[in-house]
This record gives C-alpha cells, sequence and structure tokens, in this order.
C-alpha cells in the first residue's frame, strides 16, 4: 500500500523510531477500527494505540548511542549519566557527581553532546 519511503516518512512524523513500529502501529489500528461501527469518538479513542506503541519502543530502548563519544569514562558511566540526567541534573552538576563518586574528570561539552546524542 505504503512506499517504503512514505512509511520512514509517517513513522518520523508520528515519532517512531523504526518503520517496523509504524507498520504494527498501523495493523493495529486497522484492527482495533474493523471491530465495530466507525465514529468520531472511535477514531478518537484509537490514538491510545498509538500512545503504547510509543511507550514500548520508549521502554525498549536502552542501546546507548556512543557515535563520536570518545571519553572512556563516559562509555564505562553511561548508564549513571543518563540516569542523572533523567532526574533533572544539569551537564555540570553531572560532572561534579562523576567526580565526587568515581574521581574521573569529564567534560561539562561531552557530557552535553552524550546526552543530547541519547535524547534527553
Amino acid at each position: 500500500m505504503f512506499t517504503q519511503k512514505k512509511k520512514q516518512y509517517y513513522s518520523k512524523v508520528l515519532g517512531f523510531k523504526t518503520v517496523a513500529e509504524f507498520e504494527e502501529f498501523a495493523k493495529r489500528l486497522l484492527y482495533y477500527l474493523n471491530k465495530e461501527k466507525l465514529t468520531k469518538n472511535r477514531i478518537m479513542s484509537s490514538f491510545f494505540i498509538l500512545l503504547e506503541i510509543q511507550k514500548e519502543a520508549h521502554s525498549n530502548s536502552n542501546l546507548i548511542n556512543f557515535s563520536g563519544i570518545k571519553n572512556q569514562h563516559i562509555k564505562k558511566y553511561a548508564n549513571e549519566v543518563l540516569e542523572q540526567r533523567r532526574k533533572g541534573m544539569g551537564s555540570q552538576s553531572i560532572v561534579k557527581y562523576l567526580y565526587e563518586h568515581h574521581r574521573v574528570k569529564v567534560s561539562r561539552g561531552t557530557v552535553t553532546k552524550f546526552y543530547t546524542q541519547n535524547s534527553l
């Protein structure tokens, strides 16, 4: 039905990271909408499928992006850096945290680059 290029475009627009997630969404949405008569409320309530798939994709995204990061300390303590960022700490606070807890010196720019690459 859709070309691969359109699938990539729509998956990007809807916030999916892969085309497979978009295809799963389309299949689930079609099944949900075909169950009963199509109404405005049914269409609006079908968006819970979109939210579910996005939550699943976000929870399964434990893969950490290290592209362009050469610092071995960032690679070693990547999970801690990302966890501190999720708690709302800034890059300077994370640098201080790493020094206080692990006695490693990392630049603020490296920390910022790392967590922006990982969408935080």
